[in-house]
């Protein structure tokens, strides 16, 4: 696993999570791809990591101690001053539910992963922060868009994905229900596949909507119900 190129190298990262091994994990993965990592436990000890040197961006775990990670991230969205961006904030938890993903964007996140983590993703995921940041805007306040009739994706940083027909219409139920979980039985019958077929439509849609923009789809599974889009759309 070589060191990751470029800006990501020069970044500063502030892992915010109580579990002592998934932060031992990210810590050790991340400082592998040329991360500077620190990590703290509480909303307490992350204040203190602030004071001490400002990170780029923190990795929020929503199931702390003492203060939850809403609470703190809601906190460190108040506290920007006008012209600072502010700190990139990419939750990372285990809940699961669209009403959880909804609370954490709203609170001021960039991004939400659930857990498990792929550390790939979150790698990817940091990036995207880093690249949305350098606009001003968090991604939690920039829309995602589809263009039915140009078969197209546009993402929040204004890349135009191009979409085949199957993927308009896997799409299609997530913009039309905002906020709602799509069961799977409802896209299998929509697009005539089985589950297996779902999920790999998902996962190559994911790669190349990374692949094309750089950002990562916020297509989430969730096991036993289905999928949610887990960030703002516009019509």
């Amino acid at each position: 696993m070589g060191k990751t190129e470029g800006p990501l190298a020069m970044l500063d990262v502030l892992v915010v999570e109580d579990h002592v091994d998934l932060a031992e994990e990210v810590v050790s993965y991340l400082r592998a791809r040329g991360m500077t990592v620190r990590a703290a436990d509480s909303g307490r000890t992350m204040d203190q990591a602030i004071a001490e040197r400002r990170p780029d961006v923190i990795l929020l775990d929503l199931g702390l101690p003492e203060e939850d990670g809403v609470s703190i991230a809601r906190r460190l969205a108040a506290g920007v001053r006008p012209g600072d961006p502010g700190f990139g904030v990419v939750v990372i938890t285990a809940r699961g539910r669209v009403e959880d993903r909804i609370l954490g964007l709203n609170a001021g996140a960039d991004i939400y992963l659930v857990k498990p983590l792929d550390m790939r993703e979150l790698e990817a995921a940091i990036g995207a922060v880093v690249r949305r940041r350098g606009g001003g805007a968090p991604l939690a306040a920039r829309p995602w868009r589809l263009e039915t009739s140009r078969w197209r994706l546009l993402t929040p940083g204004g890349t135009a994905v191009s979409l085949s027909d199957v993927e308009v219409r896997l799409l299609t139920p997530f913009f039309d229900a905002p906020e709602s979980v799509i069961e799977r039985r409802v896209l299998a019958d929509r697009l005539a596949v089985d589950d297996r077929g779902i999920d790999l439509l998902v996962h190559r849609l994911r790669r190349k909507v990374e692949s094309e923009a750089g950002e990562i789809l916020p297509l989430r599974t969730l096991r036993s119900r289905g999928y949610a889009f887990a960030a703002p759309v516009a019509p």
